[in-house]
């Protein structure tokens, strides 16, 4: 008769113990309170074999788009707030405007949309690994293309 009454607490304690480890498991994952973002744009274009030293570590990246020069134009580095939205100025009068909106094994969701004179030229959600980069193809500059690398990292 005793072994009927501690058996419902065993179990009752066995239950809260993996609660409460599934509970500290997904700690980990527990959305940032912040994202740093850098924008870095890039002209692309074909009128030379340039190929800016600062872009050294997504040559890889870059030689996919098809291009034979890459020249860094800007970096910008902004922490932005979880679930908060910052801009970006971006050459050529446009703006991007990223919002973090998840963050799941190790990867991070952003809202990107870039605009131009307040018309939307791209409008999507990325997902990228945390301290990983997105390279974005964008609109016609100076005889080439602006090419836009989106770097997002939690703290």
């Amino acid at each position: 008769m005793k072994l009927l009454k501690t058996r419902p607490s065993l179990v009752l304690l066995f239950s809260l113990l993996l609660v409460s480890i599934a509970g500290w498991g997904g700690a980990a994952e527990k959305d940032p309170q912040s994202v740093q973002v850098t924008i870095r744009s890039i002209l692309a274009a074909n009128k030379s074999d340039e190929f800016d030293a600062k872009l050294k570590g997504m040559e890889q990246q870059l030689k996919s788009l098809k291009y034979r020069s890459y020249r860094s134009l800007k970096d910008e580095t902004k922490t932005v707030p979880w679930q908060g939205t910052q801009s970006f100025e971006i050459p050529g009068g446009r703006l991007l405007t990223v919002a973090p909106q998840e963050f799941q094994e190790n990867r991070i969701a952003l809202k990107v949309r870039l605009t131009e004179k307040d018309k939307p030229i791209v409008d999507t959600t990325v997902t990228i690994p945390n301290k990983g980069n997105f390279i974005l193809g964008g609109p016609p500059h100076e005889g080439g293309a602006l090419v836009l690398s989106i770097s997002a990292a939690t703290p």
